[in-house]
């Protein structure tokens, strides 16, 4: 009978571990669903991540760029209300009436001189205008003279000086163009008039 009870004992020994596989095969599998599922949970979480960093990196150098463009306003902004003075103060030295002061004139134009220096340390300026070709980009043309002895398109005169800043244009330089006509036309026009 001790024998009976061993190999019963066996057999119920062999069905546990056939029944334990089972188990830890039905487990296995629920844990490598589970890791599947955690690693798919994980690499979506990275890639949350790693889009949240770039927004962030991205929104740093937006905000870095919008603040260097503000900066750069508000200095031609105050540049600008510098030309102005220097506009006004060309034209004072320009107007000097003869019975000033030769120390005040001096005067005057130190202080213009100065400021043409301080502007000039900022990266400003003057656009060189006077006998050159006319460039819309740097020129702004007020009036167009008609001339047969210079070419077209060639500035005369520079009624208010242009400045830049760096390569940046602050302010056009607004001239006087010379508009290129031909002898024969002008005396055709002249012999036209005089027989009306």
């Amino acid at each position: 009978m001790e024998e009976k009870e061993i190999s019963g004992d066996l057999g119920s020994e062999s069905n546990n571990q056939e029944s334990n596989n089972l188990v830890s095969e039905e487990d296995s599998k629920d844990v490598s669903e589970t890791l599947v599922d955690i690693n798919e949970e994980i690499d979506h979480y990275k890639s949350i991540a790693q889009r949240a960093q770039a927004d962030l990196v991205n929104y740093r150098n937006r905000a870095s760029q919008e603040i260097e463009e503000a900066r750069r306003a508000v200095r031609v902004g105050v540049i600008s209300r510098f030309i102005s003075i220097v506009d006004d103060l060309e034209r004072a030295v320009a107007n000097v009436p003869e019975e000033a002061q030769t120390e005040w004139t001096e005067g005057v134009e130190l202080v213009l001189r100065n400021l043409e220096k301080v502007l000039e340390l900022e990266g400003v300026s003057q656009i060189e205008s006077l006998g050159k070709s006319f460039d819309p980009r740097e020129h702004e043309a007020l009036l167009f003279e008609e001339n047969s002895e210079t070419e077209d398109g060639l500035i005369l005169n520079v009624i208010q000086q242009g400045y830049r800043l760096n390569e940046k244009i602050i302010r056009p330089a607004r001239v006087i163009v010379s508009k290129f006509t031909e002898q024969e036309n002008q005396e055709d026009e002249s012999s036209k008039q005089e027989e009306k």
